[in-house]
């Protein structure tokens, strides 16, 4: 069979999405080509859409995805080469689109600077609340070598920061990286720091140097370097290109490294402190109102993209102040709903439900939310609204108290040691200790209350009265829940713009072929498959939302494109708890492609061992 030529299909797209030059990369997961756009708002949906071939649209989380279908795999080769783009390469660093708001290109700039590093941050924060604990009660002192190592260990990510930041920023403003790095060494070199804190302090050339200290700070390495890029690509057009490796980075430090010092730290040491006066000021005008505000719809706000306003000003906190008010309520909300998740599985009667409430309360009581928000919260937004309702109640009384979060940490338990005060322990310990399980218990008893107890209808729901005349059947291909198809987490297929179906919620990690066909398709990232049967049927099967993002951990596929397969044989294997685990739902959508083709669907709803019919069509 010739292979089909998506050249022409690949031209227009690119054209429609604002052309080559506004192409950062491209990548594809099973149906969607996902563009990363140096200004997304280029592109007009209407006219994508309008492209033969193009089946939507959808742009969110920082990326502008075009659904194709099931032979995604094959277009976006030709996409990347009608944008001069290589596998996995991007064409420009993600901060140079022109068009895109200064706005959203700050926030962008300290989500690529600052998450990188998260996770050291988190253990740090652990290992630090642990060490306070072991100093409480006496098993170490601050001066025992065993407490001063794991202190370096724990501290160093925060002390250095600038250092790291700084190689960050070099990566995310195209230039080197290690020159931008040797900033932020400036910014903490012992002996400059000794000048200037001295009595008389220093100059250069005859220009006073501020005293200051920039360990544990972010924003000055971070502007510091933007201003490095900009002269790196100055020095770049009048330096020959034989001695650039020599001269450009003298030329960069030369005069960046003073403008830092003179200029950039002090200006955004000043800009630092006036967030943090301003965020401090709000909870100390009406701690119970912004309390409960936080505490009750913080979640509400990470579904909605809202939190990233707050990303600067929770790391300033911590950065200038030492701690940080909002971020302490915000883990309230965290346990509220685990609450909701064990009201949820406490109420249910069905085992499917009851299994996934459990799960997801341990996996929420572990600081991942996602599942909990898209299987149970979401698609029941009276037990959401439980949630609000024990965070908020929570929120206003720890935020009345006075309760802080002193270092990074992660969410759920793991929350505890990140509300430890490094003088010993104190309202935010003890306070947090109270609201959290406190929350909890009362998101759990409105969930518990407000959940219907009743097993899933097993009743067959028909989206047409007419009896179908050759029908078709397909079954089930993993065992679990079956729910509507407009109640999948996920857009897309929640509506009929791929094809009609259901969303399974899976009770174990296996997907079976559900009829005789022969396998169209498999993604690489190894959570999906098309599968044709001998009737021209097209059905794609899609493991878990997002989970291109995992790049295949956690799943193993049985078959290749091609292969003929009987039906109850095994197509993957993927687990469930690292899906969950990784922040994603593991609904597995299940569409006809060519839906069209058909006259009558029947769904059969409830739960479905694997190779029960689910799934009723005919011509």
């Amino acid at each position: 069979m010739a292979k089909a030529d998506y050249s022409q299909l690949a031209t227009e797209v690119v054209k429609a999405v604002g052309g080559k030059e506004n192409i950062i990369s491209v990548a594809n997961c099973m149906t969607r080509l996902r563009f990363v756009l140096k200004d997304d708002s280029i592109p007009n949906a209407d006219t994508v859409k309008a492209i033969k071939g193009v089946k939507g649209v959808m742009n969110q989380g920082g990326q502008y995805q075009v659904i194709i279908g099931t032979h995604v795999s094959e277009v976006v080769k030709d996409v990347r080469k009608t944008a001069g783009i290589s596998d996995g390469d991007s064409a420009a660093p993600v901060s140079g689109g022109k068009k895109d708001t200064l706005w959203n290109r700050f926030f962008k700039t300290i989500s690529g600077s600052i998450m990188p590093m998260l996770g050291p941050m988190i253990a740090g924060g652990i290992i630090k609340g642990l060490l306070t604990i072991l100093t409480t009660v006496g098993v170490l002192a601050s001066t025992d070598g065993t407490y001063q190592i794991l202190y370096a260990a724990a501290d160093s990510v925060m002390y250095f920061m600038p250092i790291i930041v700084g190689f960050t920023c070099g990566k995310l403003f195209g230039c080197s990286p290690y020159v931008t790095a040797v900033i932020g060494a400036a910014f903490l070199y012992p002996n400059l720091l000794t000048a200037v804190s001295a009595e008389g302090g220093i100059t250069f050339l005859t220009i006073p140097v501020s005293a200051a200290t920039y360990s544990n700070t972010f924003l000055p390495v971070l502007l510091a370097s933007f201003f490095a890029s900009k002269l790196e690509q100055l020095a770049k057009k009048f330096i020959p290109t034989m001695v650039q490796l020599m001269l450009v980075p003298v030329f960069v430090l030369a005069i960046t490294v003073p403008v830092a010092w003179l200029v950039i730290g002090p200006i955004m040491n000043f800009v630092s402190g006036i967030l943090s006066t301003a965020v401090t000021g709000i909870f100390g005008f009406s701690p119970l109102l912004g309390g409960v505000l936080v505490g009750a719809f913080w979640q509400l706000m990470v579904v909605l993209g809202l939190h990233y306003a707050f990303i600067p000003i929770l790391m300033n906190n911590f950065f200038t102040l030492g701690f940080d008010p909002i971020n302490a309520v915000m883990g309230l909300s965290v346990w509220a709903l685990a609450g909701v998740a064990l009201g949820y599985g406490l109420k249910s009667k069905d085992p499917e439900q009851k299994s996934m409430g459990l799960g997801n309360f341990a996996s929420a009581m572990c600081g991942v939310t996602e599942p909990t928000i898209y299987s149970i919260a979401l698609p029941n937004m009276k037990l959401f609204a439980g949630a609000w309702v024990g965070g908020g109640i929570t929120g206003g009384i720890f935020a009345t108290l006075g309760g802080k979060m002193y270092a990074f940490a992660g969410d759920g338990l793991f929350r505890i040691p990140g509300m430890i005060n490094p003088e010993g322990l104190d309202i935010s310990f003890y306070g947090f200790i109270a609201c959290a399980p406190l929350a909890l218990a009362i998101a759990a008893v409105l969930s518990y209350l407000l959940t219907d107890a009743g097993t899933a209808s097993s009743d067959t729901v028909s989206s047409n009265s007419n009896a179908a005349i050759q029908p078709l059947t397909i079954y089930a291909p993993v065992k679990g829940t079956v729910i509507a198809q407009n109640d999948i987490p996920d857009e897309t297929f929640a509506s009929d713009a791929l094809g009609r179906g259901i969303g399974i919620d899976p009770a174990e990690g296996i997907v079976v072929a559900p009829f005789d066909g022969e396998i169209s398709s498999v993604v690489d990232s190894k959570h999906a498959v098309g599968i044709t049967s001998a009737d021209g049927m097209e059905l794609l099967i899609h493991v878990g939302i997002d989970t291109v993002k995992m790049n295949g951990e956690g799943f193993q596929t049985f078959v290749s494109e091609g292969d003929k397969v009987k039906a109850g044989q095994r197509l993957i294997q993927f687990d469930i708890e690292k899906i969950k685990q990784a922040g994603y739902s593991p609904v597995t959508a299940v569409l006809v492609l060519n839906a069209e083709d058909y006259g009558a669907f029947q769904i059969h709803a409830g739960s479905c061992e694997r190779l029960k019919e689910v799934i009723a069509l005919g011509k």
